[in-house]
């Protein structure tokens, strides 16, 4: 009897240290399930990636880093509209400016996703750029007003490039409308794999 309880506590023991070990930070694993950083890309169904942009340029900002072009990358975290430093701004109110976005993964690009906190959709073209920054069109259209909430997601789709793409160059004309500063909160590229 004694030797069947004492296999029983070692069992136990043997049991909790499994779980510890399976639950440890270095594993990986917690209870059973795969932690998935933080920075990764998400793929979705069939070769589908939905990604934020990791890197950003632009011809003006405001301020750095307010307002700079790294305010652009990683998900949107500017929750409502308005002049908040978490969205890039161009130098001046009234002027043309680009922002360049790069991405981790190259994809047959499907859509883009333009979040726009201030002043939206004064977004006036949109081009993917391949080797040498050779531009391809996606989106060219005069700035309009809109009427609706912010943030505001300028969603274009895309018919599936040839290429893969992991850089796009969005231009914002601030001149004509006169409303001021069009703000990009995050850009979302949407694409294939293969």
């Amino acid at each position: 009897m004694k030797i069947l309880q004492i296999s029983r506590f070692v069992f136990s023991l043997i049991l909790v240290w499994l779980l510890l070990v399976a639950c440890s930070p270095d594993s990986g694993q917690v209870l059973g399930a795969t932690i998935i950083p933080t920075d990764a890309v998400p793929i979705l169904q069939s070769g589908q990636v939905r990604q934020w942009a990791a890197g950003a340029e632009a011809s003006t900002e405001f301020a750095d880093p307010e307002w700079a072009a790294i305010q652009a990358t990683d998900a949107p975290n500017t929750t409502r509209c308005g002049d908040y430093q978490t969205a890039w701004a161009s130098a001046g109110s009234d002027t043309v400016d680009t922002l360049v976005l790069t991405y981790t993964l190259s994809v047959h690009v499907t859509g883009i996703n333009i979040v726009q906190s201030f002043n939206p959709n004064q977004v006036s073209k949109v081009e993917l750029l391949g080797v040498f920054d050779r531009p391809t069109s996606v989106y060219d259209a005069q700035p309009n007003q809109v009427d609706q909430p912010c943030p505001y997601i300028l969603s274009i789709p895309v018919e599936k490039t040839d290429t893969q793409f992991n850089k796009i160059r969005i231009t914002v004309d601030q001149s004509i409308l006169g409303l001021g500063w069009n703000q990009i909160d995050a850009v979302e590229l949407v694409g294939d794999l293969e």
